[in-house]
This record gives C-alpha cells, sequence and structure tokens, in this order.
C-alpha cells in the first residue's frame, strides 16, 4: 500500500507541476513575437502557387496590402490600407478586403527575423494559406464572372 501511495503521490504530482508549468509554457510560446519591434515593411514569400508580398508602408506593424509579386496587383488589403499603396501599383479585378483575424495574422510576418523558429513561421504561414483557401472560392467566382463578360463584350464588339 506504501509503494501504491507513494506512485500515486508522485503521479499527482507530475499532474499538479505539469498544470502549473503549462500556463507560462502556453505564454512564452504565444509571446514569442511579442516584444520583438517591428523588422521590416516588407515580408515576401510563396504562398499556395504564388509568390505575394505583404506590405506595411507606414512600419505600423499592421499589413496594408498583399499583392502578386510577378505583376504588383494588389489583391487584398486592410481597412485604410488601399490609402497608403502608391498610385500606380494596380489592383486585382477581384480585390478583397482582409478580415481582422487575417490582418493580424498577416501582420505577425513584420514581426519575424533570424531568431524566428521553424515552427513560428510554419504556423504563420499554415494559418494564412488556410484563410486564402477560404476565399478562393470567391475569388475564383470573381475571376470567372469577369471573363465572362469580357468575353461577352469582345463577342459584342466583334458582332459590331
Amino acid at each position: 500500500n506504501l509503494s501504491i501511495n507513494i506512485t500515486m503521490n508522485n503521479s499527482m504530482s507530475t499532474k499538479l507541476l505539469f498544470v502549473a508549468v503549462l500556463p507560462f509554457i502556453l505564454i512564452s510560446c504565444r509571446a514569442s513575437l511579442e516584444g520583438k519591434g517591428i523588422t521590416n515593411n516588407l515580408y515576401c514569400d510563396n504562398v499556395l502557387v504564388y509568390h505575394v508580398c505583404a506590405s506595411d508602408p507606414n512600419r505600423d506593424g499592421i499589413v496594408d496590402f498583399v499583392y502578386f509579386s510577378a505583376n504588383e496587383e494588389v489583391f487584398m488589403f486592410s481597412e485604410g490600407g488601399l490609402a497608403l499603396k502608391p498610385d500606380d501599383q494596380p489592383t486585382h479585378r477581384c480585390i478583397k478586403q482582409m478580415e481582422d483575424d487575417l490582418v493580424a495574422t498577416t501582420s505577425r510576418l513584420f514581426y519575424l527575423d533570424e531568431d524566428s523558429t521553424a515552427l513560428e513561421k510554419t504556423d504563420i504561414r499554415g494559418s494564412m494559406m488556410i484563410k486564402y483557401l477560404a476565399f478562393l472560392p470567391e475569388i475564383t467566382a470573381c475571376n470567372l464572372r469577369a471573363e465572362r463578360a469580357e468575353k461577352l463584350a469582345a463577342s459584342a464588339d466583334a458582332s459590331a
């Protein structure tokens, strides 16, 4: 009985220690980017099949717009972000305002540096991809409507 109680007490002690330490572990993971200053105001990377750039021209640490690096077309923006876009930078025909959670996730890119872990980078990229994939059906439908309208306009011009 004594050995069983000791084992149980050790097990209980281990559980209590784990429960006591767990919040600190979680806070340290969550705060790993907090306290770091903004490291850059432009972050470019491959997301899905596109090379995209997140831009923060006013360097406040909040993404203002995201664009395709190939043609520099802005396809997503945060509230007020388009006002910070250069006038000569084109916008995509299916441009979309980013939801607050996507703004928060994308903005985390500006705090990454050489000390950032692969886990942090993977977490951000994974969250962004999930959110971008959620927009894909709406953007695909927008592109199809625009292509259909262009074809109708072209056929109307050809018959005139």
